[in-house]
């Protein structure tokens, strides 16, 4: 830092005489534009806050409208919905499946409704959905309820077709008590009628009114703190104080009407509008949630009761207090402070310097004495001091420096720097020193060079340099106190090249104090797990984890590297993603002269892509395995239809030649001979083509179909079966199935076998009956046609359930076990699902699942080879 000559002594009095004459004056002019700034401000601040007021009322009341029509268009479309699909013909178990089906999707997906309801005539709840926190469930019969005593019911049930009813926004009650903790709801009600027009119940949505309230509050934001929802009586719904809220359920008589008399006159005669009272700046809107909802359906709908409806509203106000109001004096203060300081800190710098500067000549007096004094204090300092005049050539050095060079005194002194003390090797340093010389003014402040001692060593020091002056201010040398930093610097270089090692370094290295909380994180951290260094330092590298490593391994891991030792392992970590990689790791402790540990430090490789390829190579060989398996089976299949086949084509063709040789005098004992040798024929070729089909199975062939079509072919297929075991056969298609891109030859055989299952699983029931029924399904992952083949027969052991998908495996005494093996094979090349659930009250249903749109990256449709 440059050393300046001191100033010569000055007469007190004389400097504040001057320095007030100026600077009086100037506060003055400064004072006149702050009040005329703080006036500008004022008027400005003022129009600003009523502006953002009325901004975000309207921006709640807005908000609270789109809630209001999304519930009563999710409304009108439930109850039109179920008059659509003619649920009342159907019978109450059906009607009643499908209902809360379409419920449960429904309030799965908008996650709005407390419950969704459908209530008879009588007000008894038919189907209830409890939303769950995010888990809809219909409620089982035993716990409905009758709501025919409930305010909303008797309103609802007598309106007309596409009428509604729109309960008042208040606490959830169950059972006669108010539900704790508490629940605000708004409840909305329509009746839904039959093909023929008859009434037959109403559908009720309770709507989570904390989902309105927390909207509301959302989209005020920024009046949160001061904003609330009214009532038409002026009770608090919603309030920046809890304890104002509900007072008309709670039986509080905390009212905005007494708080603010004068301000609830003019908010409940008004529709909107803004105004100051002595209780601050008030402003307001209106809402009618019944006219609202009007505006949904056409105009005709209008709710039963609507002189209520005009009279039960809301009001949105919000309330600047007065003392807020007056607070812009100290919002001024806070956010010009700064620059008035600033600018009464020039003035008073200006006024000191035009005060000073006609007395610097009186400087020159002292400047003897304090290069004296200087040179005195570089005697003692335990650094290097050099003085050079502008030629170059020492005028002084202390002893410290004789120190460092080698030199004497007498031979420093009075001798050039560029000849005695740097090497004509450093062409760079000589030209720069060369150029100092010739313009004093130019040299840095600091800067570091390297010196040559007796011995010719170069030690590198860093400079601190002072310009000297004489009596006319004129540069007459430089004084320079140095420092020697050789061994620094190169300490500071073995640290660099370390440094840009871990920093370049291919693995990941992180570094924890003695706690765990991390350090130090190199590049490779943040390219493998997607964290910048800023999010992670001070934290525990646990924000990794994935819940897939077991807490004993984590405490092995911790009593190893504490114990001093060296811990090595693999961990499958999650990025910042949320995607999941695998890495291994090296983890040891780092201690300091004390053996102490003060740090951790964790060398880590991602091995994601070998773990990758590792799986890759024992899926490979899984699959390779199964295709061997097969090779094995096509060729044992080829050789039995090879040999088999044949011979048994030639047996069939005897048999029934010698059945129709024998004529009508054939014995009963004969024919039934006869019978039994086709019967096990037949049996044999089913074998033998099963087992044909499940070992070579054919590319998919797809087309554009119905699904009704190819399960009447399948049906007509499998008629003689049904004849012969007198089933009674149901088949249901809902109306608008799609069709779907898929084979039909193979579909066709998916239900063939479907059929023939449920035939033969009704044999032992004296009323067989088998039901088929096709419907399309919305689901997570888009639309679907799921197919229902259900039978009343013996039904499914829950042990044999598990198997039956299983090559072989049967329970018959005649089967092959590859019925639905094939089925599942089929289904699987179209994406498309099998479930099988036990019948109600006896049999079994299969669901089979078909997507209407399959996958781009469907297999399937690739010809597989063995």
């Amino acid at each position: 830092m440059p050393i300046t000559p001191p100033p010569a002594p000055l007469t007190r009095l004389s400097f504040i005489r001057g320095f007030l004459g100026l600077f009086l004056p100037l506060c003055g002019v400064l004072t006149i534009v702050g009040s005329m700034h703080y006036y500008s401000f004022y008027t400005t601040e003022s129009a600003t806050r009523q502006a953002r007021e009325k901004l975000n009322v309207d921006l709640a009341r807005r908000t609270l409208t789109s809630d209001i029509t999304g519930v009563v268009g999710d409304l009108m479309f439930l109850s039109e919905n179920i008059e659509r699909q003619r649920l009342f013909e159907q019978s109450e178990a059906e009607r009643d499946l499908h209902i809360s089906r379409k419920f449960v999707a429904f309030s799965k997906n908008k996650r709005l409704y407390d419950q969704i309801r459908y209530l008879d005539n009588l007000g008894r709840e038919v189907v209830r959905i409890n939303y769950n926190d995010g888990k809809p469930a219909s409620v089982p019969g035993s716990e409905l309820q009758n709501k025919s005593e409930r305010y909303y019911f008797p309103r609802a049930i007598t309106l007309e077709k596409g009428r509604f009813y729109l309960s008042p926004l208040d606490l959830n009650v169950e059972e006669g008590e108010i539900e704790r903790p508490l629940k605000p709801m708004m409840r909305f009600s329509t009746p839904v009628f039959d093909s023929d027009g008859r009434k037959q119940g109403i559908v009720v949505l309770n709507y989570l009114g904390s989902r309105l309230i927390d909207n509301f509050i959302q989209a005020a934001a920024n009046i949160a703190d001061h904003v609330a929802l009214l009532n038409n009586q002026g009770f608090w719904l919603s309030s920046p104080d809890d304890a104002d809220e509900w007072g008309f359920m709670l039986d509080k008589d905390t009212l905005f009407s007494q708080r603010y008399p004068q301000a609830w006159e003019r908010i409940q005669r008004e529709m909107v509008g803004q105004f100051r009272t002595v209780n601050g700046l008030f402003t307001f809107t209106t809402i009618h949630p019944l006219e609202i909802a009007m505006s949904v359906v056409d105009s005709d709908s209008v709710p039963m009761d609507s002189a209520q409806g005009r009279n039960r509203f809301w009001k949105i106000v919000s309330q600047v207090g007065s003392r807020e109001l007056s607070a812009t004096f100290p919002f001024f203060i806070q956010n010009h402070l700064a620059l008035y300081l600033s600018m009464l800190g020039l003035l008073a710098l200006g006024s000191w310097f035009l005060t000073t500067s006609h007395q610097r000549h009186r400087k020159a007096v002292s400047q003897r004495d304090y290069e004296q004094r200087f040179r005195h204090t570089l005697e003692n300092i335990n650094l290097a001091a050099v003085a050079l005049d502008r030629s170059g050539r020492i005028t002084f050095c202390n002893d410290f420096f004789l120190r460092l060079t080698g030199w004497e005194h007498d031979e420093v002194v009075g001798a050039r720097w560029l000849d005695r003390f740097v090497s004509t090797d450093l062409q760079t340093e000589l030209d720069q020193v060369q150029n100092w010389m010739k313009s004093p003014e130019s040299l840095p402040s600091r800067f570091e060079s390297r010196i040559r001692n007796r011995n010719g060593d170069l030690r590198l020091v860093a400079w601190n340099n002072t310009l000297s002056y004489d009596t006319d201010g004129a540069t007459i040398g430089v004084t320079a106190i140095g420092e020697d930093i050789t061994e620094q610097r190169r300490t500071e270089e073995e640290l660099r090249k370390l440094f840009r090692a871990v920093e370049q370094s291919p693995s990941i290295v992180l570094i924890t104090d003695n706690k765990g909380l991390i350090e130090y994180a190199n590049p490779k951290f943040t390219e493998v797990s997607g964290y910048t260094i800023e999010e992670v330092i001070g934290r525990n590298p646990r924000l990794l984890k994935s819940g897939e490593t077991s807490s004993l391994e984590y405490s092995n891991l911790w009593k190893t590297v504490v114990s001093g030792g060296e811990w090595r392992g693999e961990f499958h970590n999650r990025k910042k993603s949320g995607e999941l990689y695998w890495e291994s790791a090296s983890i040891s402790a780092i201690r300091n002269p004390q053996r102490e540990i003060t740090n951790f430090i964790a060398v880590k490789e991602d091995i994601t892509e070998r773990k990758r390829l590792e799986q890759e190579v024992e899926e490979q060989n899984r699959e390779l395995a199964r295709t061997q398996a097969l090779t094995t089976m096509g060729r044992m299949a080829s050789m039995i239809a090879h040999d088999l086949r044949n011979p048994l084509s030639s047996v069939k063709m005897t048999v029934q030649i010698l059945g129709k040789q024998a004529g009508t005098e054939t014995n009963e004992e004969i024919e039934e001979l006869h019978q039994i040798s086709m019967d096990q024929i037949r049996y044999m070729e089913e074998i033998l083509s099963d087992m044909l089909t499940y070992s070579r199975p054919d590319a998919l062939k797809p087309d554009w179909i119905s699904i009704d079509k190819v399960i009447d072919m399948a049906v007509g297929i499998s008629q003689r079966r049904i004849e012969e075991y007198e089933v009674e056969m149901v088949t249901r298609y809902h109306p608008g199935l799609p069709t779907l891109f898929v084979d039909a030859t193979k579909l066709r055989q998916v239900f063939s076998n479907l059929l023939t299952n449920a035939i033969q699983a009704t044999e032992n029931n004296p009323k067989p009956k088998i039901v088929i029924d096709a419907m399309i399904e919305l689901g997570q992952n888009g639309t679907s046609i799921r197919i229902e083949v259900c039978d009343n027969g013996r039904g499914i052991d829950k042990g044999d359930a598990e198997r039956i998908f299983e090559p072989y495996f049967t329970t018959r005494a005649k089967g092959t076990g590859l019925g639905l093996a094939i089925v599942n094979r089929i289904l699987e090349q179209h994406q498309a699902e099998i479930d099988v659930l036990p019948n109600q009250p006896q049999g079994t249903c299969v669901s089979v699942t078909i997507p209407v749109t399959p996958p781009a990256s469907n297999t399937g449709y690739e010809e597989e080879k063995p």
